[in-house]
């Protein structure tokens, strides 16, 4: 698919929702501009990400980070991620702000077939059916990564069309000071565009510098 078609295809589905779009926003690379991250990068950043999370929901379990060190990913957690480990009790801001990586989770997952069908984003991901996916910390990650597969490149640069363009409107709304439209939740609107933006090497950059322009 051009990405012009691409692009047609997802507003008129914007339209048939109600949801306010630019036309003026450009297309995304084609599938031949596009290069994606390995089954491999995918896997060892959810597995980063699940135990970031898990420390920042709760702090005093250290079981997260000894996971890490014990099976070779600490060396795979970003700069931020090993500021936010290695200075546990975290501020209140910090905490929250890795919580809400459990949606960019969540849209890795789907990415290597996780989650089978990619709900519209209008709610917060239910924790336990990320909880229920991932492997016993008695297990080491490395054969459930080693099994991940990606989705078609053409899926996943279905979803970064529509996500570019959801965020676009809600971040219009909030411009306006209006409620996002067709229910959308603009938190997560944001986590799945900024994962998939790596997913996509878009401006190819490392995890804590993703952008997600509009």
């Amino acid at each position: 698919m051009k990405p012009s078609e691409r692009k047609a295809r997802t507003e008129a589905l914007l339209e048939k929702k109600g949801i306010p779009f630019f036309s003026g926003l450009p297309c995304i690379e084609s599938e031949h501009e596009t290069e994606l991250r390995t089954p491999e990068e995918v896997g060892i950043r959810m597995y980063c990400l699940f135990c970031v999370i898990g420390a920042a929901y709760d702090w005093t379990d250290i079981s997260c980070s000894r996971y890490l060190k014990k099976y070779g990913l600490w060396k795979h957690l970003t700069p931020a991620e090993v500021a936010f480990l290695s200075n546990l009790p975290p501020d209140k801001r910090s905490a929250t702000k890795f919580t809400w990586r459990t949606e960019a989770l969540f849209l890795l997952m789907w990415a290597v077939r996780l989650i089978g069908t990619l709900p519209f984003p209008t709610h917060q991901t239910d924790n336990e059916q990320i909880i229920s996916v991932f492997p016993s910390f008695i297990k080491s990650p490395w054969p459930f990564i080693s099994a991940l597969e990606l989705r078609p490149k053409s899926d996943i640069l279905d979803a970064s069309d529509l996500l570019y363009r959801l965020h676009w409107a809600t971040t219009q709304a909030e411009l306006e000071a209006k409620p996002a439209p067709a229910g959308l939740d603009p938190d997560v609107v944001y986590e799945w565009h900024y994962a998939i933006n790596w997913l996509t090497k878009y401006d190819n950059l490392d995890w804590d510098e993703v952008t997600t322009d509009t």
